[in-house]
């Protein structure tokens, strides 16, 4: 039986993540659970999960109601330290990092210092962490699973290794969200409710801003070139409308091995709390290749996309950082209706201008150039 947590339950990997564990109560045991500020989410599915440790994250969560809505007893953390405290929680045998943003770098590090397994849904942390993170998880020997749809291809093309020493491309494809068609002045003043109709993939509404705009895919080659060691020249994007083949890799002899799969995250989730078993997923529809008809495969377009171009750029520039503080503020702003679609992609190439140089040596110095970064943003709003 393996013990798992899951932070971010409330958000849509983190209940995916939920659902599988539900699929196989024989093999996954769910001991701690945690979310930020929604209760009511959460305690109906620590009720259904039956989690020993229920954590709340959000200083104005409402803690009374938590415990009204619990139908059994389970043990509430809550306050500052909540989320790295649910990391060891129960003692668990892996950690579902399915938080939002840089908030799971923290938990990040307290699992590899423990040296607990993470199936990695967060790719914030390893952006933001980069060879910090990167160093930690060589010298721990810790299990870090990838949980992104694209990376789990990568790691089945891989033959379930990290090592790309025989390995001349990484090829990591993109729906090309719901502006695939639209011309660079169309996508610049896009309203907020196109932008939030992906043609794929249901999520939330952040991810959902990062796959319209691309900045989405810009964080998998950052994730994809810290995760596996690969040079951001030998990382390719390939725009493919079907979503089917997740991710392929170029050999040196000039072959290529592609996973192809259905458009449900719960694939990769299971793959990741199960591994290295591979067993039949109830909870996914199988690929019916008679009904697909024609896979497609584009050329993405840097120009419309100026996204997906400052992302190979900061992976130069060592501002990979800079790149998802500033991309978090910005969609931030556009959700909220301040900002025009444009001025995400602005303000982050005029972030990564500014805080340009400065590479952070610790943990604590990436979280401060976070707080900086926001703040010039706002200036900049």
């Amino acid at each position: 039986m393996r013990n798992i947590t899951i932070l971010g339950v409330t958000g849509s990997v983190g209940q995916q993540a939920a659902d599988v564990a539900r699929a196989y109560p024989e093999r996954i045991h769910v001991g701690c659970v945690s979310a930020h500020n929604d209760v009511r989410t959460l305690a109906g599915l620590a009720n259904k999960l039956r989690a020993e440790y229920v954590a709340v994250t959000g200083a104005g969560a409402d803690l009374e109601l938590l415990k009204e809505l619990l139908d059994y007893d389970a043990e509430i953390l809550s306050g500052p330290e909540a989320l790295t405290r649910a990391c060891t929680a129960g003692n668990p045998d892996m950690v579902v990092l399915s938080v939002l943003g840089i908030a799971g770098l923290p938990a990040f590090e307290e699992c590899l210092k423990h040296k607990i397994a993470v199936a990695l849904a967060n790719k914030e942390s390893l952006v933001c962490g980069g060879k910090l993170v990167q160093r930690m998880i060589r010298e721990t020997g810790t299990l870090v699973l990838p949980v992104d749809s694209e990376h789990s291809a990568l790691f089945q093309c891989l033959n379930n290794r990290f090592d790309v020493s025989e390995v001349q491309k990484l090829w990591i494809t993109a729906s090309g969200g719901p502006f695939l068609h639209w011309s660079k002045d169309e996508i610049d003043h896009a309203p907020l409710e196109r932008a939030l109709k992906h043609p794929r993939w249901s999520m939330g509404q952040k991810i959902t801003i990062d796959s319209a705009s691309l900045a989405n895919k810009g964080l998998e080659v950052m994730e994809a070139h810290f995760m596996y060691g690969m040079p951001a020249e030998r990382i390719k994007v390939l725009v493919h409308p079907q979503s089917i083949v997740h991710s392929m890799v170029e050999w040196r002899d000039g072959s290529v091995t592609a996973q192809m799969g259905p458009v449900d995250m719960r694939m990769p989730i299971q793959k990741s709390l199960l591994f290295p078993e591979m067993l039949e997923n109830p909870c996914v529809k199988p690929l019916n290749f008679y009904e697909i008809g024609r896979l497609e495969f584009l050329e993405p377009d840097m120009e419309r996309f100026p996204c997906l171009a400052l992302a190979f750029e900061a992976i130069d520039t060592e501002t990979t950082t800079v790149y998802n503080s500033a991309n978090e503020e910005a969609v931030a702003s556009y959700l909220a209706g301040d900002i025009e679609f444009h001025r995400i992609y602005e303000l982050i190439g005029d972030s990564m201008k500014k805080f340009g140089g400065y590479i952070p040596q610790t943990i604590s110095e990436i979280l401060e150039l976070d707080k900086d970064v926001r703040a010039y943003v706002g200036t900049l709003l």
